[in-house]
């Protein structure tokens, strides 16, 4: 094993200034959101190479228009799931593979950047054909992903911030990585036309908070008791804010839950699309909610947050670059808590008044309140 910048350093002289960088974080949203931080610095530190990202499909509006990627390779993963679970269309499923792969080598990559450290993203890396496939040793790849990649940076402790975690493929390289930047989610005037919808339907004419009420069918555990989300919906209207409360689809009894508790106070919002919610927290003087895609979301575009932990670590997980307070069961231990463990616990030792306090904190920054006035 050559340590790096060295094999970085060939493989730019191979490729001159046509070197291709090929990323590799598939999903998802929240886990996508905290990788553009560490490829902008990366494409500030390599003004020359072209980015090209793969990811699944649902999440790809965040990647195309993006000023730093130059190429998105979208997998329609739920397509892809179809054909294989129907043996007539077997076929059609290798057809599409080989083209996910012919897509790959045409971009011809010198480098590929594994944030992702699973199986499939080994692979993808490997037959890409790129001769540098940096990715992670350690906790941090996972079904051999390490068989992959022909260099291997440590990820640190467990209990490290995954924006932090990202940074290290990056300082490999040899480049800087402070000051760090936004996500620059590719936010345009249709998606703030969309915005400024929701808030109108939702007869907000001033400041207002976003709290978001749900997570993924696959991570449910991960949704705050409507309870706590309704303290913090009264502390922000206490401070001169409309509450609004956000979902997806199919996640509209979540926050009908969350008005209720409310008695009112939160206003309930549309389901939005991705470009939508970035543009809505843009504007948002806070969100608020548990640790899913929205909570990273805000922080990729500059809205202070509270993030509520319950099943899941806050030193792991926690708010990046903005205002902002985590709020988590006092003395639990996340210290190796298995993945199948995480829906144990809970947020049993969150009390409404620490959420109301987390939420006023964050009011209080100074840039925070001028806003307000």
């Amino acid at each position: 094993m050559q340590e790096f910048p060295a094999p970085l350093r060939r493989s730019l002289a191979a490729h001159g200034s046509g070197l291709t960088v090929l990323v590799l974080r598939l999903g998802a949203m929240g886990d996508i959101v905290r990788t553009l931080p560490a490829v902008r610095l990366l494409r500030f530190g390599l003004p020359d190479a072209r980015v090209h990202w793969v990811a699944w499909e649902a999440w790809t509006p965040l990647l195309r228009g993006h000023a730093e990627i130059d190429e998105v390779v979208a997998i329609p993963r739920s397509e892809w799931r179809g054909m294989a679970r129907a043996p007539g269309r077997w076929t059609d499923l290798a057809a599409a593979a080989r083209g996910l792969v012919a897509a790959l080598r045409a971009a011809a990559p010198g480098l590929v950047l594994d944030f992702h450290g699973d199986l499939r993203s080994g692979l993808l890396g490997r037959l890409s054909a790129a001769p540098v496939r940096l990715g992670y040793s350690g906790h941090q790849q996972k079904e051999g992903n390490r068989l992959f990649t022909t260099h291997r940076v440590p990820p640190g402790p467990r209990r490290r911030s995954r924006i932090d975690r990202n940074l290290e493929l990056v300082r490999a390289l040899g480049l800087p990585v402070d000051p760090m930047p936004d996500a620059g989610i590719p936010i345009g005037p249709v998606d703030e036309r969309a915005a400024a919808g929701v808030l109108s339907a939702s007869e907000v004419r001033s400041a207002y908070a976003v709290l978001n009420a749900g997570a993924s069918r696959r991570q449910a555990y991960k949704k705050p008791p409507p309870g706590l989300l309704a303290e913090a919906a009264r502390a922000a209207a206490g401070a001169g804010l409309v509450p609004l409360v956000v979902h997806g689809p199919g996640e509209e009894d979540d926050a009908r839950a969350v008005v209720e508790a409310s008695r009112g106070v939160a206003r309930s919002a549309g389901a939005t699309g991705l470009l939508a919610l970035a543009a809505l927290l843009r504007g948002a003087r806070l969100f608020v909610g548990g640790d899913s895609g929205p909570l990273h979301l805000a922080c990729g575009v500059g809205c202070p947050v509270v993030g509520l932990y319950g099943p899941t670590d806050p030193a792991v997980n926690a708010p990046w670059r903005v205002p902002s307070a985590s709020v988590a069961p006092e003395g639990r231990a996340y210290t190796g808590i298995k993945a199948r463990d995480r829906r144990s616990g809970g947020f049993e030792g969150i009390g409404e008044d620490e959420v109301a306090r987390a939420v006023e904190s964050v009011l209080a920054v100074p840039s925070i309140v001028e806003g307000l006035e």
